[in-house]
């Protein structure tokens, strides 16, 4: 009986000892515990954003991809299988995404994994831009008519002007004669006598002294030191502005009528010559490397003595005869 009683003691202390080890042996075979966790970033931004989703798996108990949903946009899945312990993948947020959080999650098998990105704002819708053109009408410019200045007329040396002098007349009463020196266009005077004081008309060939009345000319820059001249009588003509240490030639109606030198001050001293007795109005031109002008008028003396004594023989012997014919 004793025997029987410790057999059974045995065998309930043996049963006690298995049942304390068994929960032992089962927690030390149990798998080990998955780690899975999901990252992004940026974490927020506008529509529009590019954003990373970076994951870590440990271990892999057999996962072969790794997807990812969310209501935000379509994000692509893990590449390779088994995806690696830790990579990440690319997403956009569209550009029509309202402003919120959106919750990403990463599965693989069984297990899973959440994380969130935020749009901020979204984007401003595109502008279209019109642009108009506008023609301008062309701008008419009105060109004024152009007006012609004449051109100036220059007097060469020993030439006379092209410009018209009005003709100008004097009158001058000389004891038996009236006479009307006319000035003309070349600057030369020409002496008239057009009666005598009892209105008859003067004797052929009668030329008397005649004053010449003086016309203002004006200033040429050439002075002569007489307004008028005989035949031998000496000219004297002086000039100012002349090119300096210049040949100086002195002119009238083309012929050369005295040559000189200017000075180191462009002045010059030169006697005038005239090669013909012309009685009227002459113009002195000297070239200096400027033009300088002068005018000097020439009297012509003519005696009537001879005239009037063939008159008075003729005479004589009229009344010679008339009487020789009362006698016979």
């Amino acid at each position: 009986m004793r025997s029987g009683g410790r057999l059974t003691g045995l065998a309930v202390a043996g049963l006690a000892v298995f049942l304390a080890v068994a929960p032992v042996s089962q927690a030390g075979a149990a798998p080990a515990a998955v780690t899975f966790n999901l990252t992004i970033k940026p974490a927020a931004g506008p529509a529009g954003t590019t954003f990373a989703i970076g994951w870590t798996l440990r271990p892999n108990t057999g996962c072969k991809i790794i997807t990812f949903s969310s209501a935000l946009t379509s994000i692509p899945s893990s590449p390779g299988s088994p995806p690696p312990n830790t990579g990440s993948v690319s997403a956009t947020a569209p550009g029509t995404a309202k402003a919120g959080t959106y919750a990403i999650t990463g599965t693989c098998g069984e297990t899973s994994a959440v994380t969130r990105f935020t749009v901020t704002s979204i984007l401003p819708p595109t502008t279209t831009t019109t642009t108009t053109t506008t023609r301008v009408p062309p701008v008419t410019t009105t060109t004024p008519p152009v007006t012609t200045v004449p051109p100036v007329t220059t007097i060469p040396p020993g030439g006379n002007s092209s410009t018209t002098r009005p003709p100008v007349t004097v009158i001058t009463t000389r004891p038996g004669f009236t006479t009307t020196p006319t000035i003309s266009t070349d600057g030369t005077t020409t002496q008239t006598v057009t009666s005598t004081s009892d209105g008859t008309a003067p004797p052929p060939g009668t030329t008397p002294e005649i004053p010449v009345t003086d016309v203002p000319e004006p200033d040429g820059g050439l002075e002569l030191d007489r307004k008028s001249v005989r035949p031998g009588d000496p000219l004297v003509a002086k000039g100012t502005g002349c090119e300096p240490n210049r040949t100086v030639l002195l002119t009238s109606e083309g012929d050369k009528v005295g040559e000189s030198m200017s000075d180191g001050n462009g002045e010059f001293t030169a006697p005038v010559e005239f090669e013909r007795v012309q009685p009227g109005r002459h113009t002195v031109f000297a070239d200096c490397g400027v033009v300088l002008s002068g005018s000097v008028d020439q009297l012509v003396t003519s005696s009537t003595s001879g005239n009037s004594g063939t008159l008075v023989v003729l005479v004589f012997f009229v009344l010679a005869g008339a009487a020789l014919i009362r006698v016979a």
